[in-house]
């Protein structure tokens, strides 16, 4: 309840009671594919803890990092309607816990409650600014930029995610990464010491 009301703001007694009703919390082992390309997505995840990514498979079999939900209340989806089949992959990257509601049922909700469709454009609108941001970031920022973009728009997760996805999301190489993390270390460090 404390999702719907004070995350999202929902003040409507009756779609809270009807959401509450439909959602089960789901823990999430690391590593637990929970959508796989190629599939219709047939439920809602909202993230309560933990990191999960978005990733797509190429032709020669490398995985490509698409994105990173790492705060509480992000609607965890594919980027595709609701009846195509998924573009890409989305995996508990840490333990995870999630909301999880049934699509069909919340959307009948989104159609009936104007104050969870806005809250549904609301989605919509950020994820494609996130995403239009994203791709602007990536095609027009030097390495060592995109690196500093990505500490100040993820912080945390640098230490705690693969390299080899980070990398893979920042368009640069593992090698190139692990560069700038040490560089990053020596700089924290020294700072701390002269503290």
């Amino acid at each position: 309840m404390e999702l719907f009301t004070r995350q999202y703001g929902l003040t409507e007694p009756k779609l809270v009671e009807s959401l509450c009703q439909l959602a089960q919390v789901r823990r999430m082992p690391r590593g637990t594919v929970f959508l796989r390309a190629g599939e219709i997505q047939t439920q809602v995840f909202l993230l309560l803890s933990g990191v999960a990514r978005g990733y797509f498979v190429d032709m020669d079999g490398a995985d490509h990092t698409d994105c990173f939900c790492f705060k509480c209340g992000t609607p965890t989806m594919p980027p595709c309607s609701f009846d195509e089949p998924s573009p890409e992959n989305l995996v508990a990257l840490t333990d995870c816990e999630f909301v999880v509601l049934p699509l069909q049922e919340t959307m009948k909700l989104v159609h009936t409650y104007p104050e969870l469709t806005e809250l549904y454009a609301r989605f919509l609108t950020d994820a494609m600014r996130l995403h239009n941001h994203t791709r602007h970031v990536m095609c027009n920022l030097p390495a060592k930029q995109r690196f500093q973009w990505f500490l100040e728009e993820y912080p945390g997760l640098i230490f705690d995610v693969n390299n080899r996805h980070i990398a893979s999301f920042l368009s640069m190489t593992p090698e190139t990464l692990s560069r700038m993390k040490s560089a990053l270390r020596k700089s924290r460090y020294a700072g701390w010491q002269n503290s």
